[in-house]
C-alpha cells in the first residue's frame, strides 16, 4: 500500500490521510480496542465516497500514480477492515445510485467511484454478511467490463478479483456457492474476452483468473466445476502471455501475470485435468530454452530477460509438483507425465544455472530442482555429477543469501530421494554446511535450515553419517546454547520468531542423526546427548507461549531416542518432573497435536514405567 502520510492533495486530503494512518497502525496486542474508527464511519465515509469521483484522467495506466481518489478508496479498505459489516449499509447506496450511471460524458466517474467503493469494503465484512450483496452485484460487474470507459473496466477487472479472494469459496458450505454451474460459464466467457482488452486491464483480469481458480481449491479432487474449462482458459492465456504490446514493459508484466494465473489454474486442478497439466511441461521447457538463446544489451534488458526466465522455472516448478502429488488414499500420483521429460528437464535447468542469470532465476531454477527430485525419488541419482557443481556453488554463495538458503533446501529435498547414493559426495557437502553454521558471513535466516538439511542428509545415508559426529554435535551444542540465551531473554517477535526456526533445526538435526544411526551407532555415539537434549527440552518447556510446531518436534525427538536407544529411558526418568513434561501435557491438551505426536507420547510413557 502506498505510504499515506506522503499524499498531499488539496481539499479534503488531510481528512482522508489521518483515518487511513489510524486504521493502518500496528495495536499492541495488549491495547484496548476503543472501536473509535467505527464510531468515526458514518461521519467519514460520506467524505472519502465524494473524493472517489476526483479521479485523474489516465491514472489506471500508472501502477505508481498516486491522488485523492485512490487515497480515499485505500482509506475505505482500511476502515471496512476495521469496522467490518458496520460500513456495508453506509457505502451500498453510493454503489447502488452510481454503478449504471450514464446521463452524460462525465458519468464515467461515477461508475468508476462506485465500482472501487464496492471492491474496497469486500475485506472485513463476513463472507455470510456479503453473500446476497455479492451475488447480485456480479452480473453487474461482467456487464462492466464491456464499459465504454477503460478506467471503469480496469476498477472493474480488480473488483471481481477481489471479489473471487474474499467471496468465492467452494469449499465453504456455510453460505450459497457464488460461482454455480449455470454461473460459470458467462465468468469464463466474460473473462477470457477481457483478456483482449487494453494491457493494463488484461492484467488485472489474469489476476482474477488466478483468484478464480483458487476459490475451487479443496471443493474435489476429482473433478471440480472448472474442469470442463480447464483446457480453454490454459490456452487462451497462452496466448495472452504471447501479445506484444508498443510498451515492452507492460508485454512483460501481462506475460508473468497470466503465467501467475497458469501457476494458480494448475494448484487448483482436478484429477480429470492431469492430462492436460502433463501437456504443458513441453510447452514451458521449449519457453525456458528460448531465454536461455535471448541476447540482452541492456542492463533493461537483462532484467526482464531473468523475470522472465525466473517466471518460467516458477511455473515449471509447479507443474512438477502438482504431476507429483500422491493421493493418500491410494498413493496413486501422475509423475509418469513428468518422467517422461526427465532428461529434457534437467538439461534445460542445468541450461538455465549455466547462463549466469540474475539471482532471482538460480532460485527458482533450484527450487523447480527440489520439485523434480520427488518425481525421480531414487532415479535423480543419475543427474547428481551434473548438477553437484551448482549445488556446491549454491552453499557457497554467501553474498547473495536468498540463493544459499534455497540450495540449502534443495539440499535436503536431493537427500530424501536418493538416499545413500549422496555419501559420495558427503564429505565436503557436511563441510560446507558446518562452515556455513559457524560463519559470520552467512546470513543467520540460513542457519536453522542447515541444522534441518544436517538431520536429513545424516537420516538417509545412515550409519556413513558417523565419521561427521564430532564437528556435528559440536555445532549443535553451540547453536542450543545460543538458543537458550535468546530464550531466556525478552527479545521481540522477530526474534522469539528465528529461536523457534532454530529450534525446530536443531530438534530436526537431532532426530535424523538418532534415526539415521540405528541402535548400536546410536548407543554408542550418542547416547551422551540425551541429558543435553533434555536440558534443552527444559528451556523449551519453560516458553509462557509455547510454539505448536518446535512442542511436537521436540516430543518427537524425544521419542526418536528412546525407541532408538532405549536404555535412555532411565537418563529421562532422573529428569522426571522437569519442564520438558510440560510439552506432553501440551500435546495431551491440544487435539491438534494428538495425532502427530500419539506415538511418541506412547513411546515416553512406556519407557517412564519401564524405568
Amino acid at each position: 500500500m502506498p505510504n499515506l502520510g506522503c499524499a498531499c492533495m488539496p481539499g479534503h486530503s488531510l481528512v482522508v490521510n489521518i483515518p487511513s494512518v489510524t486504521c493502518s497502525s500496528r495495536v499492541p496486542v495488549q491495547a484496548v480496542n476503543h472501536h473509535f474508527i467505527t464510531a468515526a464511519t458514518p461521519h467519514l465515509v460520506p467524505v472519502l465516497l465524494k473524493q472517489l469521483t476526483k479521479q485523474e484522467e489516465d491514472q489506471e495506466l500508472d501502477e505508481s500514480s498516486w491522488n485523492i481518489a485512490m487515497a480515499a478508496g485505500t482509506c475505505l479498505g482500511l476502515m471496512a477492515r476495521t469496522a467490518q459489516e458496520a460500513i456495508v449499509p453506509l457505502v451500498m447506496p453510493f454503489v447502488q445510485e452510481n454503478i449504471s450511471k450514464c446521463a452524460g460524458p462525465a458519468d464515467w466517474r461515477c461508475r468508476e467511484a462506485a465500482t472501487f467503493a464496492f471492491g474496497s469494503i469486500l475485506e472485513g465484512p463476513s463472507q455470510s454478511s456479503l453473500a446476497d450483496t455479492v451475488r447480485q452485484a456480479m452480473g453487474f460487474l461482467l456487464q462492466a467490463m464491456k464499459d465504454p470507459n477503460p478506467y471503469v473496466r480496469d476498477t472493474t477487472a480488480w473488483t471481481i478479483g477481489r471479489v473471487f479472494e474474499f467471496q468465492h469459496d467452494a469449499s465453504n458450505t456455510e453460505v450459497p456457492p457464488l460461482i454455480t454451474q449455470e454461473t460459470l460459464p458467462q465468468v469464463v466467457q466474460v473473462l477470457l474476452a477481457s483478456l483482449q482488452d487494453e494491457v493494463h486491464i488484461a492484467i488485472r483480469v489474469c489476476d482474477a483468473i488466478g483468484r478464480l481458480a483458487e476459490g475451487f481449491m479443496g471443493a474435489s479432487d476429482n473433478t471440480s466445476l472448472l474442469s470442463g474449462f480447464f483446457k480453454e482458459i490454459i490456452t487462451v492465456l497462452l496466448s495472452t502471455a504471447q501479445r506484444q504490446d508498443p510498451s515492452q514493459m507492460d508485454s512483460t508484466r501481462l506475460q508473468i501475470s497470466a503465467f501467475e494465473a497458469i501457476n494458480d489454474l494448475v494448484r487448483a486442478a482436478a484429477k480429470d485435468t492431469m492430462d492436460t497439466v502433463g501437456q504443458l511441461i513441453p510447452v514451458f521447457l521449449q519457453e525456458i530454452q528460448k531465454t536461455c538463446g535471448m541476447t540482452a544489451q541492456t542492463n533493461e534488458q537483462r532484467e526482464k530477460q531473468a523475470e522472465l526466465q525466473g517466471q518460467l522455472c516458477g511455473v515449471l516448478q509447479v507443474l512438477i509438483q502438482k504431476l507429483s502429488e500422491e493421493d493418500p488414499r491410494d498413493k496413486t500420483s501422475h509423475k509418469a507425465a513428468v518422467l517422461q521429460y526427465a532428461d529434457q528437464i534437467m538439461d534445460t535447468l542445468l541450461r538455465v544455472f549455466n547462463s549466469g542469470s540474475a539471482t532471482s532465476v538460480h532460485e527458482e531454477a533450484m527450487l523447480a530442482v527440489g520439485a523434480f527430485t520427488y518425481a525421480c525419488g531414487r532415479a535423480f541419482s543419475k543427474y547428481l555429477p551434473m548438477f553437484y557443481p551448482y549445488l556446491r556453488t549454491g552453499l557457497m554463495n554467501h553474498k547473495e543469501w536468498q540463493v544459499c538458503l534455497t540450495t540449502v533446501g534443495t539440499l535436503g529435498d536431493v537427500a530424501r530421494n536418493v538416499e545413500s547414493d549422496l555419501m559420495p559426495y558427503c564429505d565436503e557437502l557436511v563441510h560446507l554446511l558446518i562452515h556455513n553454521l559457524g560463519s559470520n558471513d552467512v546470513h543467520r535466516s540460513i542457519k536453522p535450515q542447515i541444522l534441518s538439511t544436517i538431520g536429513d542428509v545424516a537420516l538417509q545415508v545412515g550409519e556413513g553419517f558417523e565419521k561427521y559426529l564430532e564437528p556435528v554435535k559440536r555445532m549443535l551444542h553451540q547453536a542450543m546454547s545460543l538458543s537458550v540465551q535468546q530464550a531466556a531473554q525478552n527479545q521481540d517477535d522477530d526474534f522469539l520468531d528465528y529461536n523457534n526456526e532454530l529450534r525446530i533445526g536443531i530438534l530436526e538435526a537431532y532426530s535424523g542423526i538418532f534415526q539415521g544411526l540405528g541402535p548400536a551407532k546410536a548407543e554408542a555415539n550418542m547416547k551422551d546427548q540425551v541429558p543435553v537434549i533434555i536440558e534443552f527440552a527444559n528451556s523449551i518447556g519453560k516458553d509462557q507461549h509455547m510454539d505448536d510446531t518446535v512442542v511436537r518436534n521436540c516430543v518427537n525427538l524425544l521419542g526418536d531416542i528412546l525407541s532408538t536407544v532405549p536404555s535412555t529411558a532411565a537418563v529421562l526418568q532422573r529428569y522426571a518432573h522437569g519442564d520438558w513434561e510440560k510439552l506432553l501435557g501440551f500435546c495431551n491438551e491440544n487435539s491438534h497435536l494428538q495425532d502427530d505426536t500419539q506415538w511418541a507420547l506412547s513411546v515416553i510413557q512406556n519407557a517412564a514405567g519401564r524405568a
